[in-house]
């Protein structure tokens, strides 16, 4: 792998450093101010070199943009269907393992997320079950 540019190493730090799952937008909005010039163009390329060098991974949920996740410990993402905010939680396990032999098909990778809707727009959900994985998320 290639050293890492001046502007590839910024985004790095910055997706090393939040937990909201940005966009390259928001990338680029906590970047700018940081270097003189950078382009968005930079940014969207930076980030895509970074998942193609494994450094950083693109979500695949239903989004109007490509979100980045700089964790790369298998974790599962809780997912607001109205807002769009996306919580890290510890990883959910399969039965079987993720074994799909029978179905002729090997898994390279299993992502699991969970779309619902969060405190903000559930009146039902347990406020204490969103506590601990908030709580879980910060230590982590």
């Amino acid at each position: 792998m290639k050293t890492l540019t001046k502007h590839r190493e910024l985004i790095l730090k910055n997706l090393q450093e939040r937990r909201d799952h940005p966009t390259a937008k928001m990338v680029f909005d906590g970047t700018k101010d940081s270097v003189k010039k950078i382009s968005f163009a930079t940014v969207y390329n930076s980030l895509e070199y970074l998942v193609g060098s494994g450094l950083v991974k693109k979500l695949n949920i239903d989004s109007e943009s490509a979100r980045y996740d700089a964790i790369l410990e298998a974790h599962s993402h809780l997912i607001c269907s109205d807002c769009g905010k996306i919580l890290d939680i510890p990883a959910l396990k399969l039965e079987g393992n993720g074994d799909f032999s029978e179905y002729n098909f090997q898994a390279q990778e299993i992502s699991i997320n969970i779309v619902g809707k969060c405190m903000d727009h559930s009146a039902n959900l347990d406020r204490s079950s969103v506590a601990r994985l908030e709580e879980e998320q910060v230590l982590s």
